[in-house]
């Protein structure tokens, strides 16, 4: 009687331990399937790391390329641009950073922020390159600090990208050279609160 019930109790602790032996093996497989997982996870990410830093790279060129050609065409050699992208709370941000005969400075304190509208339509180009997703650009009055000395060569700049690049840029101005520099010229005048708009000449 004694040896029937141990002989029982045994092949019931021998099932338990196939059972447990099967489940060992499928996490153990489950395990060595996951660590392969995560082994081509981290390389995927170190690979994704490599291609956005190389990303950034270029775009940095880039953009310091056009808006420093959009600076010293009104300020030659004497401002300078760059952009640098850095990691803060797991987010990438773009710093700004402007340089006066090498020295670190603040934009809107130099040239009575001329050199920031000039940077403006460097950074505005440089994002129509990147999306590319319009032929427009429209500008609100976008050299307003520029000097007025200055201002031809503003205009002569974004008439030359304009051209190159094909694109159309439609500028709220009342710049008389801006206005010079245009190839269509609406006038918008109020008269009792009424609003009219009138194409101007431009060969008169």
């Amino acid at each position: 009687m004694n040896i029937e019930l141990y002989s029982s109790k045994l092949n019931k602790a021998l099932g338990k331990k196939e059972v447990l032996e099967t489940n060992q093996q499928r996490y153990i497989d489950l395990i060595t399937t996951n660590t392969k997982r995560l082994i081509l996870i981290e390389k995927a990410q170190v690979l994704i790391q490599k291609v956005a830093q190389e990303t950034q790279e270029l775009l940095r060129y880039q953009i310091n390329d056009v808006v420093n050609t959009c600076i010293n065409t009104v300020f030659p050699d004497v401002y300078n641009f760059k952009i640098e992208f850095e990691v803060k709370r797991n987010k990438t941000e773009a710093k700004l950073i402007f340089t006066k005969n090498g020295h670190e400075i603040n934009p809107m304190e130099a040239s009575g922020g001329g050199v920031v509208d000039m940077a403006a339509l460097g950074l505005r180009i440089a994002a129509w390159s990147i999306s590319n997703f319009s032929d427009t650009i429209v500008i609100d009055e976008g050299f307003k600090f520029v000097s007025r000395d200055l201002q031809d060569r503003a205009a002569t700049i974004m008439e030359e990208i304009s051209k190159k690049l094909g694109i159309q840029i439609i500028q709220v101005s009342h710049s008389p050279d801006m206005i010079a520099h245009s190839d269509k010229v609406f006038q918008v005048t109020m008269t009792k609160g009424i609003s009219s708009v009138s194409v101007l000449d431009q060969e008169t």
